[in-house]
């Protein structure tokens, strides 16, 4: 059940009324970015991050995590939760080995990269395509109601390399069996543009969001992202950066910040609003309850790991 004191206070400062349907979208569109890498697209603590940490990520739908404290409580952990430290083991160097090439790659388009329309077709993206195709273009496993067949990862480079703009352009303005229209209809303009950050989605798009936008600027900027605790970077990856600099030595650079980097909870007091926090929480509100005492640490848990 939807607590109703939420919804209204999720109303009162989003400064619109929501329909109850669309709020809940917004915040589950929210939680798809933002926390289903660690706590998975059903919310218990299994997202494809969870093996790599110290402890398991928290069950967020066990009833004594949402029943038990008041949403201004679990609003404020959500922004200033603890640290959560990764730690590596011997089966996890060849994944790290394949995310810094990942990473690499997505690195050496940022300056070729048209931003204004990636920018106009991302917010086209998450409106429309994250029910489905979830925030970095792979389907999570809770689709929605009344989809029967699984959506196709845009993220899969295979997928990326058989299909051209072109086709992709008429696809969602057109659709075709298994992929409806993308409603509102869109124009050839602003299929354009969805097109174009489509064409931003892998592996390393999911990796640069998750771990590097929050400093160096989603468009890979920098000086302009970093956390309060840290310095900005001074540089740019721009086509400079990439003259002075060898392929190796970006290389070295990306593995040793996946091997430092420390995943935390206070990331989100300067990536997610107050009410873009309660719009996750009234999503997770709206989720059936498991039972009380199923396995994952509890996110009010002070202790360190």
């Amino acid at each position: 059940m939807i607590a109703l004191p939420l919804l209204a206070l999720l109303v009162a400062e989003i400064g619109s009324p929501l329909p109850r349907v669309a709020a809940i979208d917004k915040g589950r569109a929210l939680y798809m970015v933002q926390c289903s890498r660690c706590h998975g697209a059903n919310g218990i603590g299994d997202g494809p991050d969870a093996p790599l940490l110290r402890n398991r990520p928290a069950d967020l739908r066990r009833s004594e995590v949402l029943d038990s404290f008041s949403d201004e409580k679990l609003a404020e952990r959500i922004r200033d939760g603890k640290v959560m430290r990764l730690e590596f083991r011997p089966e996890s160097i060849s994944r790290q080995a394949a995310d810094t090439e990942a990473l690499y790659r997505f690195l050496r388009k940022l300056p070729e990269t048209s931003w204004k329309s990636v920018d106009a077709g991302a917010e086209l993206y998450f409106e429309r395509c994250t029910p489905c195709h979830g925030g970095y273009g792979h389907p999570e496993s809770a689709l929605p109601p009344g989809v029967t067949r699984r959506p196709r990862d845009l993220s899969d480079e295979v997928f990326q390399e058989s299909v051209s703009d072109r086709e992709l352009r008429w696809l969602v303005r057109h659709g075709r069996r298994g992929m409806p229209v993308v409603l509102p209809r869109l124009t050839e303009a602003e299929a354009a543009d969805l097109v174009n950050f489509v064409r931003q989605l892998s592996p390393g798009f999911d990796l640069y969001d998750s771990f590097c936008s929050t400093c160096h600027g989603f468009h890979g900027e920098g000086a302009t992202g970093a956390l309060s605790s840290s310095p900005a970077p001074r540089f740019a990856f721009d086509a400079d950066y990439f003259r002075r600099h060898t392929s190796d030595e970006i290389r070295q650079g990306i593995w040793h910040m996946l091997e430092d980097k420390t995943p935390s909870m206070p990331h989100f007091a300067e990536t997610l609003s107050t009410p873009e926090v309660k719009a996750i929480l009234l999503y997770l509100h709206s989720l059936p309850r498991l039972p009380t005492g199923s396995p994952g640490e509890h996110p009010l848990d002070e202790r360190a790991p």
